[in-house]
């Protein structure tokens, strides 16, 4: 019989979780919709994996980060942000993220308007080594 992967604890700083809960379906998801209470959030719980949405809390998403990489507690945890499919970007701007998601200490940057569902998956599950 094969073992089930274990469920993995997720912080997600987004404003929609729509497609991100379906993405990640199977781990144990904690949504937080302004930057205050992802701080609060993290200041008393360790998470597996912190996802941020660039537009989270009226595009705070580089305050968030930041803050993550400050807090020792949280320095090894990875750290991935994305652009939602439903938002519009121009090539140069989202490479100028991808650059400073990189340059804050972000683990990775994903697009997800030219990306599937099951990518984001495989990139997001390599991370949780899953």
């Amino acid at each position: 019989m094969t073992a089930l992967p274990m469920k993995k604890l997720i912080l997600v700083a987004d404003h929609s979780d729509v497609r991100i809960s379906a993405m990640l379906n199977g781990h144990e998801l904690t949504f937080v919709r302004t930057l205050d209470e992802a701080r609060s959030t993290l200041a008393g719980r360790n998470f597996d994996l912190i996802v941020i949405g660039v537009h989270f809390d009226e595009s705070r998403m580089f305050d968030l980060l930041r803050h993550v990489r400050w807090q020792e507690r949280h320095r090894a945890t990875p750290v991935v942000c994305l652009l939602s499919a439903a938002f519009t970007r121009h090539a140069i701007a989202a490479e100028g993220l991808e650059i400073a998601v990189k340059a804050l200490g972000g683990t990775a940057y994903l697009d997800l308007k030219g990306m599937s569902d099951s990518a984001a998956r495989g990139v997001i599950d390599e991370l949780l080594g899953v």
